[in-house]
């Protein structure tokens, strides 16, 4: 039985340029097969069953052969996989997406195209400049500055150099003082404006403007590299007008993936880029009903528990009314908070409610504190041995939650534990701050639990007029 393929752009970095269905054919794959520059974000939207596969490329040396990936892609859809081959940019702008294409047809695999935003023109707007404009440029001409080893055919310099509109070079940084000689010799004006943006649409996204002939010792002078775009054009003007900053602009944050996107939202607005890590899974256990039946005192300790605990009185053809005459304890005001919207008032939280030897505390993992019957209603399962992060790369890691928290902790290498020292914690709750000084992070910042509070307190650690 045969699956499926599809060749999947995710865009230019940024990853909420991801298309729509993009996403979902993420959270439908059962195999998922991505590169370098791909976001790591983008691997929280899939599901707790998927095979991840780093085939990653780096300039000059492929981690996997593109034979090999070739190879892979046609066998996990013999056996009727789902496979996602997820790409930066546009499967088909210079991403050997047609090559991949070829080989699938070829081998009779059912496979399909869902395009990214090409970095060509995305990677322009970010810094303010438009690739087309009435006033500057009608046309524009997208052109790889990376040619095969084995002789491609070369480029036509007369052509190029005489188009009217803007030209944009993608992978051509080895080749930027070739691309210059090349067009100032074939008749473009030696002050033609040039652009050259690194790591379009990310918070480490830089840019230096020049012309023809001093871009060179500018990328020299700002020391820019690879992944980059080389923009040749009077286009390249407009950014000083139309380059828009933000307050939080160049902040990187990290926080733990939610459906529920509102801190993200409001992050990114003001100009951070905010990667999420992905969650431990909840593994439901079995559990005797007759402990909560029979309890006169429940805590109940995270909103996953408190969904778990509906679900397993409706399994056993009970309700909402069984907890009656019970006095029932959140965790915390989010936990009761959240209670309220499913039907429940709490009578307290800890540690303001006296506990008696006999209480019954339902949730996940048993907690080290816990003096009465500690009821499992599931198990955390990680969905990956460590961070697919560089933490150094981040000013900040943001908790909602002491289960939040423990997710992040559980899959810390050692040397991310040691590139905590350069990261400010945010905390959202005095429980989660005890935790969190127990590891290494150069600060612990205590806010109130609330998004709007903690969104405010970044900025007054980061943000700039």
């Amino acid at each position: 039985m045969n699956g499926r393929v599809t060749l999947l752009g995710a865009g230019p970095g940024d990853p909420e340029l991801l298309t729509l269905i993009g996403k979902r054919r993420l959270a439908e794959a059962d195999v998922v097969l991505y590169d370098r520059l791909v976001d790591p974000s983008l691997l929280a939207f899939t599901n707790s069953q998927v095979k991840l596969v780093d085939v990653g490329k780096l300039p000059q040396h492929h981690k996997v052969k593109q034979t090999r990936i070739n190879q892979l892609l046609v066998n996990y859809a013999r056996v009727g996989k789902k496979v996602v081959r997820l790409k930066a940019g546009d499967p088909y702008v210079f991403g050997r997406g047609g090559e991949e294409a070829q080989v699938l047809e070829q081998e009779g695999v059912d496979f399909e195209v869902v395009p990214g935003i090409t970095s060509a023109i995305a990677g322009l707007a970010a810094v303010g400049i438009p690739i087309t404009h009435r006033d500057f440029a009608s046309s524009f001409h997208v052109i790889t500055g990376h040619h095969k080893k084995n002789g491609q055919k070369q480029l036509d310099w007369g052509n190029i150099a005489q188009q009217e509109g803007t030209i944009v070079f993608l992978m051509g940084m080895a080749q930027l003082p070739k691309i210059c000689t090349a067009l100032i010799k074939h008749g473009k004006d030696k002050k033609t404006p040039v652009a050259i943006i690194q790591w379009a649409t990310q918070w480490r996204q830089k840019m230096v403007i020049g012309d023809l002939t001093n871009i060179n010792e500018l990328v020299k002078e700002h020391q820019l590299s690879s992944p980059a775009l080389i923009v040749v054009g009077e286009v390249v003007t407009l950014s000083k007008q139309l380059n828009i900053h933000r307050p939080l602009q160049g902040l990187h944050v990290l926080l733990p993936y939610s459906k529920q996107h509102r801190l993200f939202n409001q992050l990114v607005d003001r100009g951070a880029t905010a990667d999420f890590y992905q969650r431990a899974v909840k593994v439901p256990q079995e559990v005797n009903i007759s402990a909560v039946e029979n309890a006169k005192l429940i805590v109940i300790d995270s909103v996953a528990a408190a969904h778990r605990l509906i679900t397993i009185l409706t399994a056993n053809g009970s309700d909402l009314r069984t907890l009656a005459g019970k006095t029932i304890v959140a965790l915390n005001h989010a936990v009761a908070h959240h209670l309220r919207t499913i039907g429940l008032i709490a009578d307290g939280t800890l540690p303001d409610v006296n506990l008696p030897a006999d209480y019954v505390e339902v949730g996940g993992e048993k907690p080290q504190t816990s003096a009465g019957t500690f009821l499992s209603l599931y198990q955390k399962v990680s969905r990956c041995d460590s961070l697919p992060f560089e933490l150094g790369e981040f000013n900040a890691v943001i908790f909602p939650s002491t289960d939040s928290l423990a997710d992040f902790a559980q899959l810390l290498t050692p040397k991310q534990e040691h590139q905590l020292m350069t990261i400010k914690a945010f905390v959202m709750g005095p429980k989660i701050s005890q935790v969190a000084n127990q590891l290494t992070f150069q600060k612990v910042i205590e806010c109130q639990p609330s998004i709007d509070e903690t969104v405010k307190r970044i900025e007054e650690e980061f943000g700039r007029d």
